[in-house]
């Protein structure tokens, strides 16, 4: 998936539904079970998305490491 627009917590869209999927395919489990997890992604970026998400750029060393999807770390998931 191609990122184009930068997300953050409380927007909406297909974009965050495949973050969801990204993020949990490498192992940054936006929620275990039910909304939000493997195969039950949604299109909302709520408070699961953005941990799981700062503990991807943590890993990644991107800083800071706040859960904000912008150009950085967009450019590390192509």
């Amino acid at each position: 998936t191609s990122f184009t627009r930068s997300l953050s917590a409380g927007m909406t869209g297909e974009d965050v539904r495949a973050l969801q999927v990204f993020l949990n395919t490498k192992g940054f489990t936006v929620a275990v079970a039910g909304v939000g997890s493997k195969g039950k992604e949604t299109n909302f970026f709520g408070p699961a998305t953005k941990a799981a998400l700062v503990k991807y750029q943590q890993s990644m060393k991107i800083t800071p490491a706040v859960g904000f999807f912008g150009p950085v770390t967009r450019a590390s998931v192509r």
